[in-house]
């Protein structure tokens, strides 16, 4: 359980914050089910914003989706060190996005119990791109072609193990 917002530090407030966290899921969804047809399995949220997030990760992230998944971690192990602790401080921070745009109905969950993008828009403009910080931009970027990359990925359970995450 997360500490009520007052009581967070101010740059985990700032950074984890909902509503930027709906908002990169709502994008990772988007690309996602764009790229795959079908709702996005809903632990992959949990391991896109692990890695979209992390501006060390991001960095080591070719610059398209040709290399896929599965080559990027086979040519750039490092850039998963730490990667499970960081999923894992991230779980309640994620739930709390997705609660926060699932009542904002940007996200919905299929019936299925997968992830799909609701009625309203929660995306990031190319306007509001343009006045925000670099580290937005890459992070918006991360977010879209990590969806693009888990949906040629194949199987939620292939890519949670290949990230050597454990459900």
């Amino acid at each position: 359980m997360l500490p009520s917002w007052q009581l967070r530090p101010r740059e985990e407030a700032h950074n984890f914050n909902p509503a930027f966290c709906g908002s990169l899921t709502y994008e990772f969804v988007k690309s996602y089910t764009k790229a795959k047809g079908t709702s996005a399995e809903f632990p992959l949220a949990f391991c896109a914003l692990a890695i979209g997030l992390y501006p060390e990760t991001r960095e080591q992230m070719p610059a398209t989706t040709r290399t896929g998944l599965y080559s990027w971690i086979e040519r750039t192990p490092e850039a998963l060190v730490g990667y499970s602790d960081r999923a894992r401080s991230l779980v309640p921070y994620v739930k709390e996005a997705i609660i926060y745009a699932a009542l904002r109905d940007s996200l919905v969950f299929s019936e299925l119990g997968g992830l799909s993008i609701g009625k309203k828009k929660a995306s990031f403009t190319e306007a509001s791109l343009e006045r925000t910080t670099a580290d937005v931009r890459d992070t918006v970027k991360s977010m879209r072609m990590i969806g693009k990359w888990f949906a040629a990925a194949g199987e939620a359970q292939t890519i949670l193990a290949s990230l050597g995450v454990r459900v």
